[in-house]
């Protein structure tokens, strides 16, 4: 059986995560691993912590690796740094990638694995206030320059979003939507429908029922 993993800057027990694992759920030995995740079913679920909340000089060192365009250190963070021994440590025959900050942990370690990366948004777009733009805004940009190339499969949610994607870094893009799962509805005959459905046929048998 394939060995697949699912890696996200977030509880893996989110609905957009918890969906994509029940779909692959049976099909092949899974790996999950998540910020702060619980665990799931029988799924072997690895798990990173929150970050710590920067003091004043580490905000500085930010501002000052931002200016340098020293962008790796924005990416391997201590509380992200477990990630690279869960993939040292694992064989996979497919990793999905559900956020664009854990993407160079997944090309770096990826071995022979495919790579799948789930841009469900325009990360270089994302709004956010001044500061975010100022910190965010490039290191985004060259997180999507550097590693979604080098992605096997690229998808996100909208034409929109994929035409972006494509547009500006020569990737091809495809989509699959956000959708909710199909139910069909419930066979119902409208009250009203069943009236004139009766009327009709008394009509034909020569009575009429007077409309109220």
């Amino acid at each position: 059986m394939k060995k697949i993993c699912v890696i996200a800057e977030e509880d893996l027990s989110t609905s957009r995560q918890k969906r994509l694992l029940d779909l692959l759920y049976g099909k092949f030995m899974l790996t999950g691993i998540g910020l702060e995740a619980v665990p799931y079913k029988d799924i072997e679920i690895l798990s990173y912590p929150h970050v710590i909340k920067r003091n004043a000089e580490q905000e500085a060192e930010l501002e000052r690796n931002v200016a340098k365009k020293d962008y790796m250190k924005l990416v391997k963070i201590p509380n992200r740094m477990i990630i690279e021994k869960y993939l040292q440590e694992r064989i996979f025959d497919a990793i999905f990638c559900k956020d664009l900050v854990l993407l160079p942990f997944v090309i770096e370690n990826r071995k022979n694995a495919k790579v799948i990366m789930d841009c469900r948004e325009y990360y270089p777009g994302e709004q956010g206030d001044e500061r975010w733009k100022r910190l965010f805004a490039g290191f985004n940009d060259w997180l999507c320059q550097t590693y979604l190339p080098q992605a096997d499969y690229v998808y996100s949610v909208s034409q929109g979003i994929a035409e972006e994607y494509t547009k500006n870094y020569g990737i091809k893009c495809d989509v699959i939507t956000s959708a909710a799962y199909y139910f069909a509805p419930p066979h119902i005959i409208c009250p009203f429908q069943r009236n004139r459905t009766n009327q009709t046929h008394l009509s034909r048998n020569g009575i009429t029922r007077e409309r109220h």
